[in-house]
């Protein structure tokens, strides 16, 4: 509705400029003399009239233009902060850099016997999905610059406390990877609260003046391990969490941001 309105008397003001215009041009060559330079009354009269109309559709028309002024000034200011916040943010360092994350995760790791599990105690599998901004400290904590929201919803996961975070050389491929972690509620159905894991590469920012990137950002939760029966494995019987694995839940990719 605004920028229809903003439209709407943009296009009102030049119609009045372009009228008062022409109805001067009229009355100009609405003023002939004869060869006596006697002047045709009736002429007079009406080029008069042209003229004062031109004159109240010009006061109009500035008018007008008074009111699309600050408009136009706070439709400027408008597109220039998006600009500003949409521009390309850099980081050569992990240190004091700030990122949006947008994730989408499961409560519960795929499991390949769901559909021959009919126990009653089964876990619905739902997903989850959202943007948070963090911002990773110097000092190794972690910052969550989003507000969180009390509208919740089936889609909607609440990020209660993001902690520390660590860079790592994984023995596995040599890369490194940025690894936090953070306290999480899910609302119901699911109504529960656990440490959700979360890993991402770190690629660039080892040569001089290349900027960093976040990649492959993955989502997971620790779950215990059943212990087969009998055997060697009798010795874990009773020791919960000793037996235990990560499980991906989800994926999560990464955007720079400016800091606060």
């Amino acid at each position: 509705p605004t920028s229809l309105n903003f439209a709407r008397v943009a296009r009102n003001a030049q119609r009045r400029s372009i009228k008062a215009s022409s109805l001067i041009n009229t009355a100009l060559s609405s003023s002939p003399t004869n060869d006596n330079n006697s002047v045709d009354t009736t002429s007079t009269s009406e080029a008069e009239r042209l003229r004062q109309k031109a004159i109240q559709l010009r006061s109009e028309a500035d008018a007008a233009e008074k009111q699309l002024s600050p408009t136009r000034s706070s439709r400027q200011v408008d597109i220039t902060a998006a600009a500003a916040r949409e521009a390309v943010v850099e980081y050569f360092d992990l240190k004091d850099s700030c990122w949006e994350l947008s994730y989408r995760f499961a409560n519960e790791p795929e499991n390949k016997d769901d559909n021959n599990d009919n126990s009653n105690n089964k876990v619905p599998r739902k997903f989850y999905s959202g943007k948070v901004q963090l911002q990773f400290l110097s000092d190794g904590y972690t910052t969550n610059l989003s507000t969180k929201s009390n509208q919740v919803n089936e889609q909607q996961a609440i990020i209660n406390k993001v902690w520390g975070w660590d860079l790592e050389i994984s023995d596995q491929d040599s890369l490194r990877y940025i690894l936090f972690s953070a306290d999480i509620t899910l609302p119901p159905p699911i109504n529960t609260s656990e440490r959700f894991y979360f890993q991402a590469r770190v690629d660039g920012g080892e040569m001089e003046g290349e900027a960093l990137s976040l990649v492959d950002g993955s989502v997971t939760v620790k779950r215990d391990i059943s212990a087969p029966g009998g055997g060697w494995w009798g010795i874990f019987r009773g020791a919960d969490g000793i037996l235990a694995q990560f499980r991906q839940l989800g994926e999560f990719k990464c955007r720079s941001i400016a800091k606060p």
